[in-house]
This record gives structure tokens, sequence and C-alpha cells, in this order.
């Protein structure tokens, strides 16, 4: 009888001890909001609380928490004593978004802790999923686009100098390598010169791409992206050509601050200025215009390249003329 008391007294110990245990261990979360734009970041907030001489395996974060969210920042984990208290809080704050739209998930995070870190049992806790609505950026064609801000460059790292340090070290090495040897070379090698093909006029060529998108009537294709991708491909290509504008590799800002600057009709400078803002928020947005703003923006760049063009062409005639004078 006093050994079956003793069992029964051992077993409401231990789950009294099990409960009390699990009393001192608290997980959780907080996010602060439930709404976002597409791309848009948005914080998220791990907070546990536990004794202080337990051992926790905090969960190491990558660039995703599943294929909807991405991890822009992990901070780093603070612990924080609690007052009147043998707890401890420990607080994480990560910054996440997602480019999906619509209904996503945040998954759940698991922690895994034990009493200390040599006790070989380990128990885990979870957040819970969260419910996060993504929408779409809107457009609303009947405002005047604004501007996009170019991207911010944060100062240069040590690495950064001693790279630029080194590479120019070697480059001067190389140059002066080159003309000692071209000073001291005994014999003349015969020059080559290489007759130049005949460059095709920038206006030749984007006539003739933008006759191929007319041909197809590619703005009502469903691959909107694409469409727009070409459209400013060509707009670059004929700025290059035609006014040595290197815009291939110019951001839309730079570009219009380029083509502002030019002594063309402002008109033209208005409709390339819709278009190629429009693009941007098609490749970057995600926006969806219709087919008819597709032909729109195809007409605009039509008008632009003939009417640069042309005012080229009086430009020239009439420095002829005064040349002939």
């Amino acid at each position: 009888m006093r050994k079956l008391c003793f069992i029964l007294f051992f077993c409401i110990i231990s789950l009294l001890g099990g409960h009390c245990f699990a009393q001192n261990v608290f997980l959780n979360k907080n996010v602060n909001t439930d709404t976002i734009v597409v791309g848009q970041p948005f914080d998220y907030q791990l907070y546990m609380t536990v004794p202080k001489d337990y051992y926790v395996e905090w969960k190491q974060f990558g660039d995703t928490l599943s294929k909807s969210i991405d991890v822009i920042e992990a901070g780093d984990v603070v612990t924080t004593p609690i007052s009147n208290s043998d707890n401890v809080k420990m607080t994480q704050n990560l910054k996440l978004t997602s480019f999906d739209t619509g209904y996503v998930y945040v998954p759940s995070i698991e922690i895994v802790y034990s009493t200390s870190i040599k006790d070989s049992i380990r128990h885990k806790l979870y957040t819970g999923e969260y419910e996060l609505y993504v929408t779409t950026v809107a457009v609303d064609t009947t405002e005047a686009f604004r501007p996009i801000k170019d991207v911010l460059r944060q100062g240069a790292t040590t690495k950064e100098v001693l790279f630029v340090i080194v590479a120019a070290l070697i480059i001067a090495g190389a140059v002066y390598l080159f003309i000692y040897l071209k000073k001291h070379k005994k014999d003349t090698e015969a020059v080559v010169v290489e007759k130049k093909k005949p460059t095709i006029p920038a206006i030749v060529t984007a006539r003739a791409k933008l006759a191929e998108i007319k041909d197809s009537e590619a703005w009502k294709s469903l691959n909107t992206k694409d469409y727009y991708t070409n459209l400013t491909d060509i707009a670059r290509e004929y700025l290059d050509g035609q006014f040595g504008i290197e815009a291939v590799e110019m951001t839309t800002d730079e570009i219009l601050q380029a083509v502002r600057a030019l002594n063309i009709n402002e008109i033209a400078k208005d409709k390339l200025q819709e278009t190629l803002i429009l693009a941007d928020f098609v490749k970057f947005a995600k926006a969806n215009p219709s087919a008819e703003q597709n032909e729109e923006s195809f007409k605009e760049t039509s008008y632009f390249v003939e009417d640069s063009y042309a005012y080229c062409q009086e430009v020239e005639k009439k420095k002829k003329e005064e040349e002939a004078k």
C-alpha cells in the first residue's frame, strides 16, 4: 500500500513539474500589419519568455521563409532580464516582404529549447501561421506619372577601396610595360587599316523595328512586359544613335533629364516620358495596362522618333544654308 501511494505521489509531482515547466516558456509573434502593397517591407517580431538558465536553439534565417515570403533583414537576438523574475525575454525583429499578390501566409516558425545545453531532451514551440493580403500597385492613368527615384548608393567599404587600389596598380603596371616594349621594339609591324562598315542610320533601324511591331500588332499580346521592353529598347537605341545619348545604360530619370536638354518639340518629349514611365510600372510594379494603352504607347514612341528626326533634319538644312552664304 505504501509503495502504491509513493508511485501515485511521484506521478502527481511529475505532472505538476511538467506543467510548471511549460508555463515558464512562451513564444509569440507581433506583426505590424495584415495588408501590404507588393514588394512593401513589413515588420515581424519574434519574442520568447524563458528561464534564464535554459538553452535555446534560436532559428537562423536565410533569404526566404517560404516561396511567397522573402527575408529582407534579420536583426540580432536581444536578451533582456525580466525584473523580479528568473526569466528573460528574447526578441528578434525581422523585416519581410512578398512579391506575390492576394492572400499569402507567413509560415509557422519553430524554436527549440531545453532546460540546459547538456539536456538531451529538446522541446519545440511554434508561432503559428499568419495570413497576409498583398495588393498590387494601382495605376491611375488620369494623373501625371511621377518620376522614379534613383537607387541610393551606400558608402564604399574597405574591401571595395582596396580592390580599386590594387586594380589601379595592376593597370598602371600594364600600361608602363606596354609603353616600354613599344619604345624598344626593333621590328616595325605593318599597319593594317580596316575598312569601317557603313553604319545604318538610327532612324532607319528605329523605323524598321517599329514597323515590325505595327505589322504584328504586338500591343495585343498578353506578354505586356516583353512588349514594353522591346518598345523602350527601340527608343533607347534611337537616342544613342541619333543624339549620342547612352540611353541603353541609363535609368528612366537619367534619360528624361538628357532628353529635356535637347532643343526639340516639347510635346515629343512628353510623349516619350509617358511611355518610359508606364513601361517601368509594367516591368517593376506588375502593372497591366489595357490594349488601348499599349497601342497609345506605340504611337507616342513613333511620334517622338519621327518628330525629333524631322527637327534634326531641319536644323541640318539651315546649317548648310548658312555655310553656303
